[in-house]
């Protein structure tokens, strides 16, 4: 089947759940509408992402006038999001979050209450925060050879611009035009990003044409739907993620895999085949040997001056290779290691990814992305790691 076909047919599909969601939204209103006629409380049923596993799903009412001031609100601003996602659903239209914050400040107090029920609303009808078209502001950024079409039929080059381009939302995507590409990096830093993407990294790279992407740390659901997008469209490319070896960095690795547990009902925002590029424990181990002016203990005593002087990744001289963990550190290794234990351990990356933060806590020890050589400038180390995944896969 030609893509122009699969994507026909993929409009046709969303074309029909927008209008089941719009029916679905409109039946809530209109038992809103009625109660309010009869003079009768009102009253929504919602899902909470904050309750765990089935009970997350479980269905509570949020009542107007309510038992108190804080339900009432919380009514008010569930109605008004159900009708502002209902009007952009009608028109065709997307909205970010925080335009809705703005343009009612008064009512939502707080961004992130916004955020909270956005999600929850998603997760009560069953639906990921598109289908709502209520999305994040733009977070993730791409660079590489790709040709990205609109339904309208425009087009974005993600090569022309140095600095990246935002990545779309996966609605205002109908196709996508490859050319050569053979990876796809996923990196956690937009610093690094930027040197790569300014430097044409993905052009020049001894393992060939590749794709660029940051969302700045944590993953925007944007970006981790793109990904799988990509992913869907062309399952031969690899998707590597490079991170700091740290607590963090490794929680970004695992969000980009296994997705957000806060947002665990959007299935399509996880990617069982994006993998772990670096930097790992042995990766630590060979930066330390090109660091022997220094020895290993000697550069562990001084780590308190190196936390505060970090140097950017276009530095001429790395003075330190790694950090010691923070008592922060430790506690995000002990949830994240607990986490791991209620999945899978069939996953090859999750059985890695458990073993590399046991090694962390045991050396108490953490790296960031910029002390992969003493220059600064990783773009050898890089080529060299992406073509061993490459032939790996061969």
């Amino acid at each position: 089947m030609s893509e122009t076909r699969q994507s026909a047919r993929a409009m046709q599909h969303s074309d029909r759940a927008t209008g089941a969601l719009v029916a679905r939204i409109e039946e809530i209103l209109e038992v809103v509408a009625r109660r309010i006629a009869a003079g009768q409380e009102m009253s929504i049923d919602m899902a909470s992402r904050r309750r765990s596993g089935r009970n997350a799903r479980r269905l509570n009412p949020v009542r107007f006038p309510g038992r108190n001031l804080a339900e009432a609100q919380k009514f008010a601003r569930v109605l008004l999001i159900l009708q502002l996602s209902h009007d952009a659903l009608v028109a065709g239209t997307v909205l970010t979050k925080r335009h809705i914050f703005y343009q009612h400040q008064e009512l939502f107090g707080k961004q992130r209450v916004v955020d909270d029920l956005v999600d929850d609303l998603a997760l009560t009808l069953q639906v990921s925060r598109e289908d709502l078209r209520i999305v994040a502001s733009v977070k993730g950024l791409v660079v590489g050879p790709l040709i990205i079409r609109s339904p309208d039929g425009a087009a974005i080059d993600a090569s022309l611009a140095d600095t990246g381009t935002p990545i779309p939302a996966r609605r205002s995507v109908s196709s996508i035009e490859y050319g050569s590409l053979r990876w796809i990096l996923v990196i956690e830093k937009d610093a690094i990003f930027r040197s790569l993407a300014t430097s044409r990294f993905w052009q020049t790279s001894m393992a060939g044409t590749g794709l660029l992407i940051t969302a700045k740390g944590y993953p925007d659901l944007n970006t981790r739907l793109f990904l799988h997008m990509i992913h869907q469209q062309r399952p031969e490319i690899p998707i590597l993620v490079l991170a700091d070896f740290d607590p963090d960095g490794l929680g970004i690795f695992r969000c980009y895999r296994f997705g957000s547990e806060a947002l665990a009902h959007e299935a399509s925002a996880c990617n069982l085949k994006v993998r772990w590029l670096g930097i790992k424990s042995h990766h630590i181990q060979s930066m330390t040997t090109l660091h022997r002016a220094r020895p290993f203990g000697s550069s562990m005593a001084g780590h308190e001056h190196a936390a505060a002087s970090r140097i950017s990744i276009s530095s001429i001289h790395c003075r330190e290779p790694v950090s010691m963990l923070t008592m922060r550190d430790r506690r995000t290794i002990r949830c994240a290691l607990a986490s791991i234990a209620r999945q899978d351990l069939d996953d090859v990356e999750l059985v890695e990814l458990r073993r590399e933060l046991q090694v962390m806590l045991m050396m108490a020890v953490k790296a960031e992305i910029q002390w992969l050589d003493e220059a600064g400038d990783i773009t050898e180390w890089l080529s060299d790691k992406i073509c061993r995944s490459l032939q790996h896969d061969e």
